[in-house]
C-alpha cells in the first residue's frame, strides 16, 4: 500500500520531483569533478546521465505507464506534424473501418443480437427435419426449408404434438406455442389499418420471461375455448394509436370484424420472437377462429387433426441442461407420438425427427435470407480494409527509410529496439484510432445508405441495423487490431538499422537505392503493392458480375408493360364481406377506378405478376393418360375484366377475358404459350376443353391463348398459367383478396390519394395496403441482385482507387530515392522516353505479377457467387478480362505520373543534391 502511494505522489508532484532529481544529478556530478578534478572526467565515470533519470523514475513510478504516455504525447505531435500524410491515412482507415462497421451490425442484428428477454440463452426453438418431405403432415400452414445436404426441415407441429411435448418432458421449465397470423384488420375508433398479429398460447410471456409495460399479458386463462376474446398490444402500436394512455388498457380493438378487450401492453423491447415481421398485437392461439377467414375450411380441425402442421414451439431450457440433454429427452418423446400418426407403410418410412436450436436470437427466417449476402459483404469489406492497411504500411516503410538516422539516433543514446518498436506501432494505433472516429460517422452512413437499399421504398421493412455498444466495441478491436498490423512491418524494418553507416549517410541517399541495378529489385513495398492489386481485382470482378446480373435481370422481357401501372391490395373479406356480396364489392371499385380521369385500363387479379406469389392447382387433360397420382398441373391466377387490355399482353389466338365470363356460364380461361404448347402440342387449344383442379373439377373452356409473361419471377422458368375470371371462380380456397392494378396516363402514385378517397366512401373500413407500381413490385423481386451490384461497384472502385493511390505513393517514392541514378543516367544520354520506360516498366511487373496472383484468387472464390449470378458464368471471360484490362489502365495511369516525373529531373540539380 505504501509503495502504491508513493508512486502515485510522485505523479500527483511530477514536476517537483523532477526538479529535486535534476538537482541531486547536478549535485552528484558535482562531488565526482571534485574527486578527479575535471567535469569531463567526472561525466564519464558518472554515465549517462538520462539513462540515470530512467532508473530512479522506475523506482518513483510505473515505467510503462510513464512511457506509454511519454509514446503518445511523442504519436500526437507525429501527426501534427505530419498532416497530409495523417490525413490521408485516417480517412483511408474511416472508408476500411466504416464499412466493416456497417456490414457487422446488420450481421449483429440478424445473427447475434439476443432476443430482449430474461435469459435468453435457455431459449430454444423446436424443429423437425427428413430425409423428404413427411408424408404424414397433409396440411402444414407455416415455413419450411431446403437444406444443403438435402432433405426439409420446418418449425410446424400438429396442435397435439406440442400439448404432448409440452406434458411429457422434465427438461424443459416451460414449452409454449405460437403461430403467424398475417396482416390482419386492426381498427381503432373506426381508422383501420393493416398490421401484423401473432397467436400465442397462454404461456407465452410468461415463458419469454416478458413484462407488461401497461394492464397484463396473455395468460393461460384467456387461451380456452370460449374464453372471453382478449388481445396484448404491441408497445409500438400502443404508442402510435392511443398516444401510450393507460387508460386504452380495457377499450375495445376490433380485429378481422371481431371486437377484442385490450389486456395490457408488451415491454416497450419487446418485438415478439420473429425479428423479419415483429407483430402489432398479440392474440390467444384459440381465439384463431374469430379472425382467420376459413379459406380452407380448416380453422375447426387445426386443434385436433394430427395431420395439420401449422404450430410453433419454443422452450425454456431448466437451469443446468444442455441442449443435447434436451434433444435426446425431447426427440425420443416426440417420434413416440408420431409413429402412432402414421397410418401406412409410406407414412412410417418418411416419419419426421424432432431436433432442437439456440432460439435466444430467435426465429431465423431473416438468417436464412441474409447469413450468406452478408458473409460475402463482409468478406468485401474485410478485403477493403485489408487494402487500406498495405497502403498506410507502404506509406509507413517510406517514412522508416526517410527516419533511417533519426532511429540511428535513438539507438545510440541507448534506446532498446523494442522500447522504439513500441513507439512506432503505438503512433500506428493512433491512427487507427482517429481512422476508427471517422470510420463511425461513416458507418452511419453506411448502414443508413444500406437499410435504404434493402427496403427500396418498403413501409414495412423490418431489418433495422444500429450503432450501440457491441458494434462500437467491434470498430474499437478492428481498429486496434489493423493498427497493430500495419505498424508490424514497418516497425521492424525501422529498427533494424545499421548505426555507423547510417548516421554517416546524406538524408538524401539511400544505400539500398545506390545498390540498385537496372533490374528491379522485388522488396517488401512491392509484395504490399502485389496483394493490392490481386486483392482489386477480386472485388473489381465480383463488381463486374453482380452489375452483369443485374443487367441480365433487367434486360428480362417480362410479357408485359410495367410502366404506368399503380398496383396496391384490398382485403374486404376481413370486414365482413363474403361471396358474392365480396365479388359485388370489387366489381363496383373497379367500375369506379376506370372512370377515374387520366386513367387508361384498369383491372384486378388475386395476385399480382412477379411478386414472388404463386398458386398451383392439377388439371386433367382429355386423352392423358397419366396414372392416378400423376396428374399434371399448372399455375393459377383469378383476374378482372380488361386484365391483359391493361398489363398490355397480347392475345395471340382467341379472345381475352371480358364481362361475358360471368356466374352461371360456361367456366372459360385464356392460357400461355406454355400451357399450350405442353398440353395442347401442335394443335389449337381454343375451343377445347380441361378439369380444373383434376379428375372430377370443374370443366373449363379455353378461350384464348395470351403470350408468354413472366409468374412470379424473372429468373424462374415461366410455367403453364391458366388465367381465370375471379366472378367465375369456385376454386377452394375462395376468393379474398385483390389486387387492382391501374395503367395510367401519367405518374402512377398521383391517383393514390385519389383511390384511398374512392375505398373510403365505398368501405370505410377496408384500407388501401401497398400502395406501389408494378415496376417497383418487379424491382422489389431483384433488391437483393441490385444491392449487391451497387455495393460491389462502390466497393471495387474504391478497392480501384486504393490501390492506384499506393502504386503512385510507391513509385513516386522509389522515383525520389533514385533521384541522382536517374540524374546520372540522364547525364551520360539516356532520353527521356527510357526513362519513363524504366519506371513504367516497374509498374508492369508488378501489376503482371498483381494480376497473376489475383486471377486465381478470382478463379478459385468466384464459384461461391454462383447462386447469386443470373444469365452468367463465375468465371465468366468477358467480365474477367474487362476487370484486369480496367485495372492495366488504372495502374498504367498510376504510374505515369511519378515516371514523367522521374523524366523531367535536372541532372545538374540531381548531382548537386547528392
Amino acid at each position: 500500500m505504501k509503495e502504491l502511494w508513493r508512486r502515485l505522489r510522485w505523479m500527483a508532484h511530477r514536476d517537483q520531483f523532477e526538479r529535486e532529481l535534476d538537482e541531486e544529478m547536478r549535485h552528484h556530478l558535482a562531488l565526482k569533478a571534485e574527486e578527479q578534478g575535471s567535469s569531463e572526467a567526472a561525466r564519464r565515470q558518472f554515465g549517462n546521465v538520462s539513462l540515470l533519470k530512467e532508473n530512479s523514475r522506475s523506482m518513483w513510478t510505473w515505467t510503462f505507464v510513464e512511457q506509454f504516455g511519454q509514446d503518445i504525447r511523442y504519436g500526437l505531435r507525429a501527426m501534427n506534424a505530419n498532416r497530409l500524410f495523417t490525413a490521408m491515412a485516417a480517412v483511408s482507415l474511416a472508408l476500411g473501418i466504416g464499412a466493416n462497421t456497417a456490414i457487422y451490425s446488420f450481421m449483429d442484428a440478424i445473427m447475434i443480437r439476443a432476443l430482449p428477454v430474461q435469459h435468453p440463452e435457455q431459449l430454444v426453438i423446436v424443429n423437425w427435419r427428413a430425409k423428404v418431405y413427411p408424408a404424414v403432415a397433409n396440411s402444414h400452414s407455416g415455413s419450411s426449408y431446403s437444406e444443403p445436404g438435402g432433405g426439409t426441415t420446418s418449425p410446424n407441429y400438429p396442435y397435439h404434438a406440442y400439448e404432448f411435448l409440452r406434458e411429457h418432458n422434465s427438461k424443459f421449465s416451460t414449452l409454449f406455442g405460437y403461430a403467424g397470423a398475417g396482416r390482419l384488420n386492426l381498427s381503432v375508433d373506426g381508422q383501420a389499418e393493416l398490421g401484423e398479429a401473432t397467436f400465442v398460447t397462454g404461456g407465452y410471456f410468461e415463458g419469454l420471461g416478458v413484462k407488461p409495460a401497461a394492464g397484463r399479458l396473455i395468460g393461460p386463462i384467456d387461451d380456452k375455448p370460449g374464453a372471453v376474446p382478449v388481445v396484448t398490444l404491441a408497445y409500438s402500436f400502443w404508442q402510435r394509436r392511443f398516444g401510450g394512455s393507460p387508460d386504452a388498457v380495457g377499450k375495445y380493438i376490433t380485429i378481422n370484424d371481431t371486437p377484442f378487450l385490450i389486456a395490457g401492453v408488451s415491454a416497450p423491447e419487446f418485438f415478439g420472437v420473429r425479428p423479419a415481421s415483429p407483430p402489432q398485437v398479440f392474440i390467444p392461439v384459440h381465439n384463431l377462429g374469430l379472425v382467420l377467414i376459413n379459406t380452407y375450411r380448416d380453422n375447426d380441425t387445426r386443434f385436433t387433426d394430427d395431420h395439420f402442421y401449422w404450430i410453433e414451439v419454443m422452450g425454456r431450457l431448466k437451469p443446468g441442461v444442455t441442449l443435447a440433454q434436451a434433444q435426446s429427452e425431447a426427440a425420443w418423446q416426440f417420434q413416440q407420438w408420431v409413429n402412432a400418426t402414421a397410418r401406412n407403410e409410406k407414412d412410417r418410412t418418411t416419419l419426421p425427427s424432432l431436433w432442437l436450436q439456440e432460439g435466444g436470437s430467435g426465429v431465423d427466417s431473416l438468417r436464412r435470407q441474409y447469413s450468406k449476402p452478408l458473409f460475402i459483404l463482409m468478406t468485401m469489406v474485410a478485403l477493403i480494409l485489408a487494402i487500406a492497411c498495405a497502403n498506410i504500411a507502404n506509406l509507413l516503410l517510406a517514412r522508416a527509410a526517410t527516419r533511417r538516422r533519426e532511429m540511428a539516433v535513438r539507438l545510440s543514446l541507448g534506446a532498446g529496439r523494442l522500447r522504439i518498436m513500441r513507439q512506432l506501432l503505438t503512433e500506428s494505433v493512433l491512427l487507427s484510432l482517429c481512422g476508427c472516429l471517422l470510420g463511425i460517422f461513416v458507418a452511419a452512413l453506411g448502414i443508413r445508405s444500406l437499410t435504404a437499399l434493402l427496403a427500396n421504398g418498403r413501409d414495412n421493412f423490418t431489418l433495422r441495423a444500429q450503432l450501440d455498444w457491441r458494434v462500437l466495441l467491434f470498430s474499437l478491436v478492428v481498429a486496434l487490431v489493423t493498427g497493430f498490423l500495419f505498424g508490424l512491418a514497418p516497425a521492424i524494418k525501422g529498427t533494424r538499422v545499421d548505426i555507423t553507416p547510417a548516421l554517416k549517410e546524406a538524408r538524401a541517399s539511400d544505400p539500398r537505392a545506390r545498390k540498385r541495378r537496372f533490374g528491379m529489385p522485388f522488396g517488401l513495398s512491392h509484395v504490399l503493392i502485389v496483394s493490392q492489386i490481386a486483392t482489386s481485382l477480386l472485388l473489381v470482378a465480383a463488381a463486374g458480375l453482380f452489375v452483369r446480373t443485374l443487367a441480365n435481370l433487367q434486360a428480362v422481357d417480362v410479357g408485359f408493360n410495367r410502366d404506368n401501372v399503380l398496383l396496391f391490395n384490398l382485403n374486404a373479406a376481413q370486414v365482413g364481406y363474403k361471396d358474392d356480396a365480396l365479388k359485388s364489392f370489387y366489381s363496383e371499385l373497379h367500375r369506379r377506378f376506370s372512370a377515374i380521369p387520366g386513367v387508361r385500363n384498369a383491372t384486378m387479379t388475386d395476385m399480382p405478376l412477379v411478386a414472388n406469389w404463386t398458386s398451383t392447382t392439377h388439371v386433367k387433360i382429355p386423352g392423358d393418360t397419366k396414372a392416378e397420382g400423376e396428374e399434371a398441373s399448372t399455375k393459377l391466377t383469378q383476374i378482372g375484366p380488361k386484365f391483359f387490355e391493361t398489363m398490355e399482353v397480347p392475345i395471340l389466338v382467341g379472345r381475352p377475358i371480358d364481362q361475358r365470363d360471368r356466374k352461371g356460364t360456361q367456366v372459360t380461361a385464356v392460357v400461355n404459350e406454355v400451357f399450350a404448347k405442353k398440353y395442347f402440342p401442335g394443335i389449337s387449344p381454343v375451343g377445347r376443353h380441361f378439369s380444373l383442379g383434376g379428375s372430377g373439377g370443374i370443366d373449363t373452356e379455353v378461350v384464348g391463348v395470351a403470350k408468354t409473361a413472366r409468374y412470379n419471377s424473372l429468373t424462374s422458368e415461366v410455367p403453364p398459367v391458366v388465367y381465370l375470371s375471379y366472378l367465375q371462380s369456385t376454386k377452394n380456397p375462395p376468393l379474398v383478396q385483390m389486387f387492382f392494378e391501374i395503367r395510367t396516363v401519367g405518374d402512377p402514385l398521383a391517383l393514390a390519394n385519389t383511390v384511398r378517397r374512392i375505398v373510403h366512401e365505398a368501405g370505410p373500413r377496408v384500407p388501401v395496403a401497398e400502395v406501389t407500381t408494378q415496376a417497383r413490385q418487379i424491382d422489389e423481386t431483384i433488391v437483393q441482385e441490385r444491392t449487391f451490384a451497387d455495393l460491389c461497384t462502390c466497393f471495387g472502385i474504391l478497392a480501384l482507387v486504393m490501390a492506384c493511390v499506393g502504386l503512385y505513393g510507391t513509385m513516386a517514392y522509389s522515383v525520389a530515392r533514385r533521384t541522382s541514378e536517374i540524374g546520372i543516367r540522364m547525364a551520360l544520354g539516356a532520353a527521356r522516353r527510357r526513362i519513363v520506360w524504366m519506371v513504367l516498366r516497374e509498374v508492369l511487373l508488378v501489376s503482371g505479377v498483381g494480376l497473376a496472383v489475383g486471377s486465381i484468387a478470382v478463379w478459385q472464390t468466384t464459384q461461391f457467387l454462383k447462386s447469386f449470378l443470373f444469365g452468367l458464368k463465375p468465371n465468366d471471360p468477358l467480365t474477367l478480362g474487362a476487370a484486369a484490362a480496367v485495372l492495366i489502365a488504372s495502374a498504367i495511369a498510376a504510374g505515369y505520373v511519378p515516371a514523367r516525373r522521374a523524366s523531367r529531373i535536372d541532372p545538374m540539380k540531381a548531382l548537386r543534391q547528392e
